[in-house]
């Protein structure tokens, strides 16, 4: 079995790092959103990213809540931030399970957000967040024992990853399509269904090809582990089976 895709658990500090990295932009968005409340909540945002990277979550995460809790009155900034949390408390869940049920929590409340106001601009399409918790059942059920919880986490996974799919297609959201379509690959095959796994991981690979992202190579190695679970090719010599 393979591991998710950017399991932080053996590179915990550099999986961080590069999530709040790519997360930079949306600070910059949460910043211009409502400048009287958010920029009195980036203290409290640097500290508790800084605590993080310092691997002391106990106290970052109820920075994190403070700050959540301190732009009430701006939900737009609120939710931008959940999202950013989101993603944080999912980086940290391979070696703090329990924060995958928060990042969850996070993630539901962006989208009931998003999808109580149809055509409200917001930074992340409903289909992306839908991805992101998908991602977090994903992660966690590698780490059940219990073989039940972990078929009801691939379930739960694979449904909200399908339900994004379509839509990430029809935003025209490349990158996060050929993601999500890996990791719904990986997810078919941890449920013991190959072929549709070669299916989902042909379409991550065409993506990458098609429009140039990093990620080609490795997902061209999972295509071929894949096809050739499926399909072993028969050793070559004159010996006789």
């Amino acid at each position: 079995m393979l591991i998710p895709r950017k399991n932080p658990a053996p590179r915990l500090l550099k999986a961080l790092c590069a999530t709040l990295l790519a997360l930079h932009f949306g600070a910059a968005a949460l910043a211009q959103a409502e400048p009287n409340e958010s920029e009195g909540m980036a203290p409290l945002i640097a500290e508790a990213e800084e605590n993080a990277l310092a691997g002391d979550y106990d106290a970052a995460l109820p920075l994190y809540e403070r700050a959540i809790a301190g732009l009430a009155a701006d939900p737009h900034s609120q939710n931008l931030l959940r999202y950013r949390y989101g993603i944080v408390l999912n980086a940290l869940g391979g070696e703090r399970p329990d924060l995958y049920p928060l990042a969850r929590s996070q993630f539901q409340a962006v989208l009931s957000y998003i999808e109580s106001s149809p055509g409200l601009p917001f930074e992340h399409s409903a289909a992306r967040v839908r991805s992101a918790m998908a991602h977090t059942y994903h992660q966690h059920s590698a780490l059940q024992e219990n073989p039940n919880k972990r078929a009801a986490m691939l379930r739960n996974a694979y449904q909200l990853y399908a339900s994004a799919i379509g839509d990430l297609r029809r935003e025209g959201d490349w990158q996060n399509l050929a993601i999500t379509a890996f990791n719904i690959g990986q997810v078919c095959e941890w449920q013991g269904n190959l072929e549709e796994a070669i299916q989902w991981l042909e379409q991550a690979v065409e993506l990458d090809r098609r429009h140039g992202f990093e990620d080609l190579q490795e997902d061209m190695g999972y295509l071929s582990a894949l096809r050739e679970m499926v399909s072993p090719q028969q050793p070559v010599g004159d010996t006789a089976i």
